[in-house]
């Protein structure tokens, strides 16, 4: 069990720089996030939502929280057909569900998250078939759902989904694709 344990660490350790380069936001370059918010201030419309990401979140060096959340992210991705054979690649918009690469990092000042995750990457269309499955398997792992308009801020901050306790979150990491 020791053994298993620390093949994983190693695994998910070494795989940590990836993941930090694909696994958070997913980016919408064509979105004048500017405009965005002049509009919201203004009371118009929000930007149209263009996918979601799931996110499950763990302290990486308490096997109370790991062992929860990769037995469910096995359980979701042996449920749903996916393999890590095929992972999410890059920041850009997927169009297909796809897992991104563990990250162990333990909160990685290049993450919104400020402890380690693995999250995967959600075609809008496909919305209503997964959430509700995560919600009702999920058990004591913490969930974050959340948009992706292109404003990253607010998809992490205002128009999110927590199943479970809330975490707090480093929105200041997400000013690199801010737009302002």
């Amino acid at each position: 069990m020791l053994v298993s344990r620390w093949c994983l660490a190693v695994a998910v350790f070494g795989a940590v720089a990836l993941a930090l380069s694909q696994a958070h936001p997913t980016h919408y370059p064509e979105v004048d996030v500017a405009l965005w918010r002049e509009r919201i201030r203004n009371g118009t419309a929000p930007p149209p939502f263009q996918s979601y990401h799931i996110h499950v979140l763990f302290v990486s060096n308490q096997n109370d929280s790991v062992d929860p959340a990769m037995a469910f992210r096995q359980k979701f991705m042996s449920h749903f057909g996916l393999t890590d054979d095929n992972p999410c690649n890059g920041l850009t918009h997927q169009g297909r569900l796809c897992m991104f690469t563990v990250d162990a990092s333990s909160g990685s000042t290049d993450s919104p998250f400020v402890t380690s995750e693995w999250g995967m990457f959600l075609p809008l269309e496909d919305f209503a078939k997964f959430v509700p499955w995560t919600m009702q398997n999920r058990g004591e792992n913490i969930v974050f759902i959340h948009p992706n308009s292109g404003m990253e801020k607010e998809d992490h901050t205002h128009w999110a989904v927590w199943q479970g306790d809330i975490w707090p979150l480093r929105p200041s990491a997400l000013c690199t694709y801010c737009g302002n």
